[in-house]
């Protein structure tokens, strides 16, 4: 089977057509020249994308660095560092022919370089692309324009995995062969990060921004058509909406801009709210399997019934987005058991929570308190301080009292995902349109102990089984029968609560265009500033 260029033109231009609501006309002539100046909210921890699917980083590595596919928003994948490919018919064996494209540094790219990443990097360590790269089997390079992989059993989103912001982004293997990817200078940026993508990292000044300048050696002609990038360093919600306003920044996504806000850039006729690339995205509720009594399912479950999700998504959240009723998004059609509704399942109730902790064994103590959860969050994340305050209400009501704990992004990842120092943690997971990628992550065991993967230590044998066979077939069809299984497991097991399927609007400048025409982190290689 083969996939060429001219095959997907058609499919591009379908995606750019999908995706021409989320930034400007298309029609329109770029512009050269220009700063978008933009935010990550907190410091990312790292500017390598191979390693973690953070939100900072992700946005940050996926400027610098490209994999051998992106995808569209609309979930077409097209392709990039690899022109073209083809598939052998058991669905095994990838054959790529590769784009001529030099490393920022001068040196050529080469399947030297994918073949290292994918199989020392990505595969070790990325959350998404781990399952991936279980399956690979052996990586051959017979020319440097040439990669073959085979692998063990057919993988449905195997074309998916290899972008960037899935945790395929391909590293250069003169800077990392032989060094820990994860201490390497330049997954810290106190070496020059080094990548193929259209801009160039000039500079981070911790606390304060990242500058990313216009690589005039890229490998698409043409391309790209602004001068820099600058990401500053926001930490408060409220401050980077003022910005905006100010004009001190051109764009903030959904991820780090507070519902509140959205009626004053909706006001301003130099500001506008626009439909993100991102694909389907959730607010999870993470509960700590390792730690009584959030360990215990009826617990769980009676804390489910505690909590009004509905009320939620009207006054944390503004009415932005829609209250959580499965364990998956149900924006994937195909994979989305429908027939599983928490709001039926477990209806707000407070009479029959607190009747369902009293049958777990835990009867009120001293001043009405059946126990304690602590909850820390990370303080960069802009609604959830009133969602966490609209938990320890509702919970309070039911015996439990929650001790909120703010917690700034870089000490929150090492409590969660390394101390597992929680009971319960809130956290936004996207889809990446695919479940083996952005929601098996959350519940598989091998996703424990990964930043941005599975949080709750949840481990289920039968629920692995299931996600391992809806990632080996390649028909929608027959990996959703898995999913689905693997949902009425979940939806009993409650490892994990659906809060709300997030509302994806980027708040901008209504001067930036084409800013996000791949999905989840844009390389920024087609946006442009009207002047």
């Amino acid at each position: 089977m083969a996939v060429g260029i001219e095959r997907l033109a058609a499919v591009a231009l379908a995606g750019l057509l999908a995706a021409a609501p989320l930034a400007s006309a298309q029609s329109q002539t770029p512009q050269r020249g220009g700063t978008v100046l933009l935010t990550l909210g907190g410091d990312p921890p790292t500017v390598n994308p191979s390693i973690t699917t953070g939100v900072p980083d992700g946005i940050a590595g996926c400027i610098m660095y490209q994999g051998l596919t992106q995808e569209l928003y609309t979930g077409e994948v097209e392709p990039l560092l690899a022109k073209s490919w083809t598939i052998s018919p058991d669905g095994k064996t990838y054959n790529f022919d590769l784009v001529k494209a030099n490393w920022h540094d001068g040196k050529p790219f080469t399947s030297a370089d994918a073949a290292y990443s994918l199989v020392q990097v990505s595969a070790k360590y990325s959350p998404t692309f781990s399952n991936a790269g279980a399956l690979i089997d052996k990586v051959e390079t017979p020319a440097p324009d040439k990669l073959t992989i085979h692998l063990k059993e057919p993988y449905g989103p195997f074309l998916l995995s290899l972008a960037c912001p899935v945790g395929g982004g391909i590293l250069p293997k003169h800077i990392f062969e032989g060094t820990n990817p994860l201490q390497n200078p330049a997954t810290m940026a106190t070496a020059t990060p080094i990548g193929t993508g259209a801009f160039k990292f000039q500079e981070w000044k911790r606390g304060d921004h990242l500058r990313f300048v216009r690589n005039s050696a890229y490998w698409e002609p043409g391309k790209p058509y602004l001068d820099e990038i600058v990401a500053r360093i926001i930490p408060q919600p409220a401050a980077r909406t003022q910005a905006l306003l100010a004009g001190e920044i051109d764009f903030i996504s959904f991820y780090f801009f507070p519902s509140s806000d959205e009626k004053v850039v909706s006001a301003s006729p130099k500001l506008k709210m626009a439909r993100s690339a991102t694909p389907a995205a959730i607010d999870y509720l993470f509960l700590n399997m390792l730690r009584k009594p959030v360990d215990d399912k009826k617990v769980r479950q009676a804390l489910l019934m505690a909590t009004d999700r509905n009320y939620l998504v009207k006054t944390a959240w503004l009415g932005r987005g829609s209250p959580g009723t499965m364990p998956f998004t149900n924006k994937i059609e195909w994979a989305a058991d429908k027939s599983i509704d928490y709001d039926k399942m477990y209806p707000f109730d407070l009479a029959k929570a607190n009747a369902a902790l009293d049958a777990a064994g835990f009867p009120r103590k001293a001043e009405g308190i059946r126990f304690q959860v602590h909850m820390p969050y990370a303080s960069e994340e802009a609604d959830y301080v009133q969602v966490a305050i609209a938990l320890k209400s509702m919970w309070a009501a039911a015996g439990v009292e929650v001790l909120i704990e703010p917690t700034e992004r870089a000490t929150f990842l090492k409590r969660i995902y390394t101390d597992h120092d929680f009971d319960v943690t809130l956290n936004g997971y996207g889809s990446f349109n695919e479940p083996a990628l952005g929601i098996a992550r959350g519940f598989v065991t091998s996703g424990i102990g990964k930043p941005y993967a599975n949080v709750s230590s949840y481990s289920n044998k039968a629920v692995d089984e299931l996600f391992r066979k809806g990632e080996s077939v390649t028909s929608p069809e027959e990996r959703g029968v898995f999913y689905k299984q693997a949902q009425k497991i979940l939806a009993e097991d409650l490892p994990v609560f659906t809060l709300r399927e997030k509302a994806l609007d980027d708040a901008l400048s209504t001067k930036l265009h084409d800013y996000l025409v791949e999905a989840h982190f844009g390389s920024w290689r087609n946006a442009w500033i009207s002047q």
